[in-house]
């Protein structure tokens, strides 16, 4: 269980990691960068796509597209010659940007923004459900919408609120897509770093990237407990999924502001725990 740099790519701000199975292929942004970046396990390959503004979070719609957040709306990517296309913008908006998205199991896609005031964040920002081309707001009164990822029985929905250094859960129907009955169920406390972005693995348990931590850990819902960490060699570290056929191949994405090396790098490392499946959007939904 070694970890190692993954890909040649090196970014301002590495995010978002998604693989897709069908494809075998995992997908990352650079946000400052403006990159999208493909990585083919299969055959190795690394691709990368510009986009004209800020690219937050992405999910796979089919073999040929992806959709995007980028700073101020959600657009669709073509694979095969970059073209993008509006989907919905929001308007008005310029205390807050896109942050962190996915897509829930009935394909629906959930993105946050976060208030530009990095140093006095203010409430101002919001979690937004994209279904088909329907845009409903979910939460407001959020400071930096951040990780978010769903139970393996899609019953409860969790978010992290960076400032607030907490990561919180909802009752999540699947059929609806609605949430409600919010609780804290991780407190960040005096933990390095501040919580970033998040996934979930097949026994329930969430995974954290700490922002100026150094490392990733692994935590227990049901009673808030930290179980597991994974220490990295850069201090800013941004994102993490689980990827690879077997599933057991965890991706964590990082930031260059630290200074290191490998600051801005991706990383993987091999574990016997499995994550689960990320969605596709459907257009239509």
């Amino acid at each position: 269980m070694e970890l190692k740099p993954f890909g040649s790519y090196k970014a301002i701000l590495g995010e978002s990691p998604v693989y897709d199975k069908a494809l075998n292929t995992l997908f990352w942004v650079d946000i400052e960068g403006k990159k999208i970046i493909l990585y083919n396990l299969e055959t190795n390959e690394e691709k990368y796509l510009s986009t004209p503004d800020l690219v937050t979070s992405l999910c796979v719609i089919d073999n040929e597209r992806i959709i995007v957040t980028l700073r101020h709306g959600f657009y669709t990517v073509s694979l095969n010659d970059n073209e993008i296309a509006p989907i919905y913008e929001l308007k008005n908006d310029k205390e807050n940007r896109f942050n962190d998205g996915k897509c829930d199991t009935n394909g629906r896609y959930w993105a946050g923004t976060m208030n530009l005031d990095i140093e006095n964040p203010k409430p101002t920002a919001s979690l937004y459900k994209l279904s088909g081309k329907n845009l409903f707001k979910v939460l407001d009164g959020l400071y930096r919408s951040n990780g978010l990822g769903w139970d393996p029985e899609n019953e409860i929905f969790y978010l992290i609120d960076t400032p607030l250094r907490k990561v919180f859960a909802f009752d999540f129907d699947k059929n609806s897509g609605d949430i409600h009955n919010r609780r804290t169920v991780i407190d960040f406390g005096e933990e390095p770093g501040r919580p970033d972005g998040m996934t979930v693995d097949e026994e329930g348990y969430l995974w954290i990237a700490h922002s100026g931590g150094s490392k990733v850990s692994r935590w227990n819902p049901k009673n808030g407990e930290k179980i597991y960490e994974i220490k990295l060699p850069v201090k800013y570290v941004s994102s993490v999924t689980f990827g690879g056929p077997e599933m057991n191949q965890l991706f964590i994405t990082t930031m260059s502001r630290g200074g290191e090396p490998l600051a801005g790098k991706l990383f993987t490392i091999k574990l016997n725990i499995k994550g689960l499946p990320a969605y596709r959007f459907l257009p239509y939904h």
